[in-house]
């Protein structure tokens, strides 16, 4: 292995592995002049080539890395944004709630005013029909017991008519017939005596052609005849009188008969007028208690009402109340989250400050912990920001967060420390740096020029 004369370090190959600085191996100096003059000449193709390369691909990652910033500082006005928006429309939909439930609450006043109002219209104008209907129904008992009384009348009349009827048939029926059995006793009678005188007569005629035996008989017929006309008369007598006797019969049963029917309809009536009496008592006394139920139902009704008007009062004061504590919690708890939320907001704010304080104190001391700017003055090309760039990743608890910019503008370097670091003091220890300064909140740094 070879020496470098450059570098110092040992390498094998015609050329230092460490700084490609040629190596001389036995060869003549021409051949050596040449060689160096080409691998020269490839070095400075290869340098220009990896700067090139280098401050595109610096030039894409820094646009990246701007993009990434961008997107992120926008992500973050977005949230915050988004977060002041949520607030304000959390506080308005609040607000808005407030509002619709008072507004609901009082809808639901005024639907139970309307409610009690139309309950006691309801139970007054059901009171009114209830009454109106006890009247007219009591109106109709009356009619109909009125009705029933003049059908009772009526009836009775029909009734005493009909056996004064009847008696007056019965009495003619049996005056007829009385005069019927007297007309045919009559006719017995006549037919008696016509049958007498044929009978005298044809004795006579028979007494004058028999002779004198004849005229016994005739006697002794006569005699008989005689006994006949006695019993005749007897008959006719008993007959005349059992047809009297059954006509006074009758006509004492007809009378007895009109007496009891008569009797009969008086009881009628008066059961009649007893009934229509109870009847009417008991009209009076059902309309009574209809009215005095209606009433008590009324009544009842009407504190049943009362308790209801009562009970919607109550529940309305305690919808209400609950309405008005709900909106008071409501408000407290909006007045407490707003007042938490302050109360976060200021301290993040004095943690925010507490931080910057402390940053200012320890960028004042030396030390510096969190985001710093590392600003790398111009000018400068992309292998100096690249050999920078891999000593900062030496740098313990630092790390890169994003490196923009151009040779001609300068480059800036976005840094996190996880911890307090003499950040000044490591960026002076690095090789490729010639001076480091502080510059308010950042740190302006010049690099050594062909390093």
């Amino acid at each position: 292995m070879t020496k470098c004369p450059n570098c110092g370090q040992r390498s094998k190959d015609d050329f230092c592995q460490w700084c490609g600085y040629p190596l001389l191996r036995g060869k003549s100096v021409g051949s050596v002049k040449r060689e160096t003059r080409k691998a020269k000449e490839a070095e400075a193709r290869a340098k220009k080539e990896a700067e090139r390369v280098t401050e595109e691909r610096m030039k894409r990652e820094a646009k990246e890395k701007a993009k990434m910033m961008d997107e992120e500082t926008k992500k973050l006005k977005e949230a915050e944004k988004a977060d002041k928006e949520r607030a304000k429309r959390e506080t308005k939909e609040a607000e808005e709630r407030a509002k619709r439930e008072a507004k609901e609450a009082k809808k639901a006043e005024q639907a139970e005013i309307k409610a009690k109002r139309e309950a006691k219209k309801e139970a007054k104008e059901r009171a009114k029909r209830e009454a109106k209907e006890s009247e007219e129904r009591a109106k109709r008992e009356a009619k109909e017991a009125e009705k029933a009384k003049q059908a009772e009348i009526k009836a009775k009349r029909e009734a005493r008519q009909e056996a004064k009827e009847k008696a007056k048939r019965e009495a003619k029926e049996a005056e007829e017939r009385a005069k019927r059995e007297a007309e045919e006793a009559e006719k017995a009678k006549q037919a008696e005596m016509k049958a007498k005188r044929e009978a005298e007569k044809e004795a006579k005629e028979r007494a004058k052609r028999e002779a004198k035996e004849a005229e016994e008989r005739a006697k002794r017929e006569a005699e008989e005849a005689e006994k006949a006309e006695q019993a005749e008369m007897k008959a006719k007598k008993e007959a005349e009188k059992e047809a009297k006797e059954r006509a006074n019969r009758e006509a004492k049963e007809v009378e007895e008969r009109a007496k009891r029917e008569a009797e009969e309809a008086k009881k009628a009536e008066q059961a009649e007028m007893k009934a229509k009496r109870e009847a009417e008592q008991e009209a009076k006394e059902r309309a009574n208690r209809e009215a005095k139920e209606v009433e008590e139902r009324a009544k009842r009704e009407a504190e049943e009402a009362k308790k209801a008007e009562q009970a919607e009062m109550k529940a309305k004061r305690e919808a209400e109340k609950e309405a008005k504590e709900r909106a008071e919690r409501e408000a407290k708890e909006s007045e407490e989250r707003a007042k938490r939320e302050a109360e976060e907001a200021k301290k993040a704010e004095q943690a925010e400050m507490k931080a910057k304080r402390e940053a200012e104190e320890k960028v004042g001391a030396g030390l510096y912990e969190g985001i710093v700017k590392l600003v790398v003055a111009s000018p400068v090309d992309s292998k100096q920001i690249y050999t920078l760039e891999e000593y900062l990743l030496q740098v313990q608890n630092l790390h890169l967060v994003l490196v923009g910019g151009s040779v001609e503008e300068g480059f800036k370097i976005v840094v996190s420390a996880d911890k307090p670091i003499p950040l000044v003091s490591a960026l002076r220890e690095i090789p490729s740096v010639e001076q480091v300064v502080k510059k308010d909140k950042d740190i302006q740094i010049t690099l050594k020029p062909n390093f």
